[in-house]
């Protein structure tokens, strides 16, 4: 597992590490602008770009005959899929740990940056790229790598679409609850935790689907 982790990352070390530069840039521009709706963005942007070269790791495989190789080694289907996934699961990590820390930073320098609205908004990006994760493996494996960057950005517009539905849908149900019943509550919170745990529920057993499309698979 460790050697397919990391031959994932050899395969896309280069731009990873670019990734990891343009979103401390980019991420920090946004936040010293105190512009509320660009800092929503700053809380997602790390996150999406992380993801990226996680995506692109299919991709790279299939045009290196690796993922043909792969199978000739006394490995499990099972264990190739679950390297991937956990690489975009690192990724997520590393996307996290970026976004606290330059937040942290612009707190520091200006303040007033790193407040509860900000950590909702990056549990939200968080279940963001889970949804685009839980969409993108699956349907990789099932319509080839040829399609990878179609899939991509189908599946960042979609985990987007998702976003903004479950939105509407939770204003929705707000709707039908006494006020009584919400005094007190932090819906800022319970919306974040709940898309959070749905996506996290969601990615988790997207493996299950990706890892029966990926053994039914002929190279």
């Amino acid at each position: 597992m460790k050697g397919l982790v990391l031959n994932q990352y050899y395969s896309v070390g280069k731009s990873l590490w670019n990734y990891i530069a343009l979103s401390v840039v980019i991420t920090a521009i946004l936040l010293f602008t105190q512009n509320e709706m660009l800092m929503q963005f700053a809380a997602w942007l790390p996150l999406f770009f992380m993801i990226t070269p996680a995506l692109e790791v299919l991709k790279h495989e299939s045009m290196s005959g690796w993922s043909k190789f792969v199978l000739t080694l006394p490995l499990k289907r099972r264990e190739v899929v679950q390297s991937h996934y956990l690489f975009y699961s690192m990724m997520i990590i590393i996307g996290l740990i970026i976004t606290v820390a330059l937040f942290m930073v612009a707190d520091s320098i200006i303040g007033q940056v790193m407040t509860d609205s900000a950590v909702y908004k990056m549990m939200n990006g968080v279940g963001l790229v889970l949804i685009a994760g839980l969409l993108n493996y699956p349907l990789t494996y099932q319509l080839g790598t040829e399609k990878s960057d179609g899939i991509l950005v189908f599946s960042i517009m979609a985990a987007v679409g998702a976003f903004l539905l479950s939105s509407w849908l939770f204003e929705i149900l707000l709707g039908t609850v006494s006020l009584d019943a919400l005094q007190g509550m932090n819906l800022d919170m319970l919306f974040s935790g709940s898309f959070l745990a749905v996506s996290l529920v969601l990615f988790i057993a997207s493996y299950v689907i990706a890892l029966y499309v990926f053994k039914r698979k002929e190279f």
